[in-house]
């Protein structure tokens, strides 16, 4: 025979439900972490040289003159083909971070290529490092940022370092690119990329001391082929949570209990 849930019991339940799927949702928001995030309201690309050790977590790309901060993005009038960096440190002790999400919005005009490389640094930055910030034709200077690349100023970071793309060590090459946009196209790019095989296997973002990213251009038609990049994110992500399916599926238990 069929029996009313007494209003009660439908009340706590509701509660209930609302509690966990709180406690869900702040998991979820706890769990990723941010490596980078710039919509270039008011960061500015520096013209110079090198990259220092005191330009990290400045959350300025510093780079040819070609590129600057205007309206709102980061922009190259695509003439000179050469690339802008930033480097971000990373400090996190969470080993179940071993996927990165990479988005941001674009347009490549006319006659240019539109290169982004990046880098994870799993050791210190020298003080002396003095970085290479532009190299031309979509490349950059990777061996000014590699530990094996000599004595001062041209030491970089001390242990190993791995392209986010596939984990390869370098990666200073159009080849080695992440991603790439030839002229005339725009839209919006976002993909996830699995680091756990990085450096034999088990690596994940607890490994990671520094995010490099690099946007460089081959441009082949001066006056044509403008850059505009916006909205830049990089965020360390985990594979769903089993924490929070066991949530779920708890949740749901306890809910038919309660009907029962």
């Amino acid at each position: 025979m069929k029996t009313n849930t007494p209003m009660k019991t439908k009340i706590t339940s509701l509660i209930t439900a609302g509690i966990l799927g709180t406690s869900l949702a702040s998991q979820a928001a706890v769990t990723a972490l941010t490596l980078i995030d710039d919509d270039f309201s008011s960061s500015t690309a520096v013209v110079d040289a090198r990259f220092n050790k005191g330009d990290i977590d400045t959350d300025s790309w510093r780079g040819n003159g070609d590129w600057s901060i205007s309206g709102g993005a980061l922009t190259s009038a695509g003439t000179a083909g050469q690339s802008t960096h930033l480097i971000n440190s990373v400090s996190s002790t969470a080993t179940y971070l071993d996927k990165v999400t990479l988005s941001f919005d674009y347009s490549v005009g006319a006659g240019s290529t539109l290169y982004f490389y990046s880098t994870l640094f799993t050791g210190e930055a020298a003080d002396s490092m003095a970085g290479r910030t532009s190299k031309t034709d979509g490349t950059y200077w990777a061996n000014d940022f590699n530990n094996q690349w000599g004595t001062a100023p041209f030491v970089g970071f001390a242990g190993p370092e791995y392209n986010l793309s596939g984990g390869g060590v370098g990666g200073s090459n159009t080849a080695n690119a992440v991603t790439s946009f030839v002229g005339g196209t725009s839209g919006t790019f976002s993909q996830t990329y699995d680091i756990s095989g990085f450096g034999g296997g088990d690596f994940s973002i607890a490994d990671v001391s520094n995010v490099l990213a690099v946007f460089t251009v081959n441009a082949g038609a001066a006056g044509d082929g403008a850059i505009s990049i916006d909205n830049f994110n990089m965020t360390a992500v985990p594979e769903p949570s089993s924490t929070a399916l066991l949530g779920l599926g708890g949740l749901a238990l306890m809910l038919r209990r309660k009907r029962s």
